[in-house]
């Protein structure tokens, strides 16, 4: 659901860059007052995971495919705020490093996968978790985190629409485009669910305390072996799974290369065009390559290094947030 810069116009795409730093802006801001140094391993590591999930595209219709969002799993294990500052650095990693969405339209899929899913989805989380003490059980938790997955991944595709319609790109109308984009990422959705459902039951059998909700469970690995573990998953889906990844396009670029439902690019703006062009000729490794006539075992290659490069950048900004913080506002080192 990576929005290219020709879907755009060059007024909804800076606006939606100055929607997204404001929004950024907040979430940092927030993220300081219920920062914990505990969770600076997990936020690496979780951006280092999603960011290869992403990599991983999987048939949904005939014709087109889908892959992890990852936004609502973030806000559920790192809470909201600081889960949007995780998916902005792995869109920005994909955006510069692979060119995996356009430069200017950063803006754009930052507001749509890191702060529309993020948050939405934790409200309808909290919402059928409850948040107000009292233990937790396994079920409710799974039930929580799939709706919250499912509403997320739809309300992030429904903004994609509205953006292209603001920017004259729709070839046909709105009314047609819209509940399409939606459905096919309701589908994408209910995968997504499953897989953070999925995530979730392997902690609390692992490692319950790794979330703020309490659950009828007991620990069974330290979380630095948690956290190596996620780091496994990580690398073999950035590794393997890279390489299974169904070559059908997303809900997105379906719409736009075989349904046709948003203009071509031969007629997005020029401005748009232009800088489309300049930033594939900048980018290092366009569409996760090294040429077109390269082995496919560039794809794991790269697939673990953006990991990495998306695992240090999220390190970088948890210290940032961290060194910012009042001196009395840091938790005493014993506090977990």
């Amino acid at each position: 659901m990576h929005m290219a810069d020709q879907v755009l116009s060059p007024t909804v795409a800076i606006g939606f860059v100055g929607a997204s730093v404001i929004g950024l802006g907040a979430a940092a801001t927030l993220a300081r007052r219920a920062f914990a140094e505990s969770k600076v391993p997990l936020m690496g590591v979780m951006g280092a995971f999603v960011f290869a999930a992403q990599m991983v595209n999987f048939p949904v219709l005939p014709g087109t495919s889908g892959h992890l969002g990852g936004g609502v799993l973030l806000a559920i294990l790192l809470g909201p705020h600081a889960a949007a500052l995780v998916m902005a650095a792995i869109l920005t990693v994909q955006c510069l490093v692979f060119q995996d969405g356009g430069l200017l339209a950063l803006g754009c899929n930052i507001f749509n996968m890191g702060l529309v899913a993020p948050y939405l989805g934790y409200v309808v989380y909290c919402a059928i978790l409850g948040r107000k003490g009292g233990e937790k059980s396994a079920g409710r938790l799974y039930l929580a985190s799939f709706a919250a997955a499912l509403v997320g991944v739809a309300a992030s595709a429904a903004a994609v629409p509205v953006q292209i319609a603001l920017s004259k790109q729709l070839a046909v109308p709105f009314s047609v485009a819209f509940p399409l984009m939606v459905g096919v990422h309701l589908l994408i959705g209910a995968v997504e669910g499953l897989i953070t459902f999925a995530v979730l039951a392997y902690l609390v059998q692992v490692r319950p305390d790794v979330l703020d909700a309490p659950v009828r469970s007991r620990e069974r690995l330290s979380r630095r072996a948690v956290i190596g573990s996620l780091a496994v998953f990580a690398l073999l889906a950035g590794g393997l799974g890279s390489l299974m990844a169904s070559g059908l396009p997303d809900g997105l670029d379906w719409l736009w290369e075989e349904k046709g439902y948003i203009k071509p690019e031969s007629e997005a703006h020029p401005t748009m065009a232009d800088v489309g062009e300049a930033h594939a000729k900048v980018s290092p490794f366009p569409d996760y390559t090294v040429g077109k006539d390269a082995p496919r075992y560039w794809t794991s290659v790269l697939g673990i290094g953006g990991s990495a490069a998306t695992l240090a950048l999220v390190y970088l900004l948890a210290r940032l947030v961290r060194r910012r913080m009042p001196a009395h506002a840091h938790p005493h080192p014993h506090q977990h």
